[in-house]
């Protein structure tokens, strides 16, 4: 079937970008707008209770993007459409086959964006709402954490540079957290460092106590700084799913800061197991770190 031809591509395409998550909803709704244009002057709740699977907050985010992009206005307390039905039906088309497609058809990856956010009442926690930018799957650093930990099948892999007594207790919970028969390996850099052993070496028994085995990576090298090394924050379950951010398995990291990270499950967990596996064959065990 030839797609009907759109005008404005650019325009089209930036609709289709932010409405693709909900394109059978989003279908829906602008299919409806076509049909009887005034409907886009009722209320968001008043619109969906006459769509079937579509709620009060589709109809919100679909009436944003469609003023957004130029296709309607807000005036007062009303929103007025400046499209023609046929545009109308031509872009719920549009959306009808992405939604076709997100049916049938699987991502090699799923990615999610994580977060630490610096409290629940911060500047940025303020204006990310007030964007509404954010997806109900975005979740907290700490939750995807312990999702990897409770999911993890044969091995829980967490490389982390720096600690501080705050990340060693929630390490100590991760690990704990894995089923009886997982093995946990922790990569960090050389305990005998402050960043890393005075947090760690007060703790020392509870990872003896879980068979959390430690590999040192920090090695002589020509590199300015002297030492191969690294500066990354990774959990990895598995060859299946990994989260990876920035360095610091700290509480500044883990609670009171901004920080983003991505969560991802698929094909690209193979890989990060095995780049892991490499710095594993590099690095020193700590065969008795009591």
């Amino acid at each position: 079937m030839k797609m009907p031809e759109l005008l404005n591509d650019r325009r089209f395409d930036a609709l289709i970008g932010e409405l693709y998550p909900l394109a059978t909803q989003a279908a829906r709704i602008i299919a409806h707008l076509a049909d009887s244009t005034d409907a886009i002057g009722r209320s968001d709740r008043d619109l969906s209770s006459r769509l079937r699977g579509v709620s009060a907050e589709h109809v919100a985010i679909v009436r944003r993007a469609l003023i957004e992009n130029g296709l309607a206005t807000r005036s007062s307390f009303a929103t007025r459409l400046h499209s023609e039905p046929s545009v109308l039906v031509a872009l719920a088309e549009h959306l009808q086959g992405v939604a076709a497609y997100l049916r049938v058809h699987k991502d090699r990856d799923e990615v999610r964006l994580v977060l630490t956010e610096p409290g629940l009442k911060s500047a940025l926690r303020r204006a990310i709402d007030d964007a509404q930018a954010l997806w109900p799957t975005v979740f907290q650093t700490t939750d995807a954490f312990f999702n990897l930990a409770r999911g993890a099948k044969q091995e829980l892999v967490v490389l982390s540079p720096f600690l501080d007594p705050q990340g060693v207790e929630l390490l100590l919970e991760l690990f704990t957290l894995c089923r009886p028969e997982v093995l946990r390996l922790l990569i960090s850099r050389p305990l005998a460092e402050a960043q890393c052993g005075d947090a760690f070496n007060p703790r020392a028994a509870d990872f003896r106590r879980l068979n959390v085995s430690v590999i040192e990576y920090a090695l002589p090298s020509s590199l300015p700084s002297g030492r191969e090394t690294f500066h990354a924050k990774v959990v990895l379950a598995d060859d299946s799913e990994f989260y990876v951010g920035s360095s610091n398995f700290m509480g500044s990291a883990l609670e009171r800061s901004f920080e983003c990270g991505v969560f991802v499950r698929g094909e690209t967990a193979r890989q990060m197991r095995s780049v892991l596996l490499a710095v594993r064959a590099v690095g020193v065990p700590v065969l008795d770190y009591l």
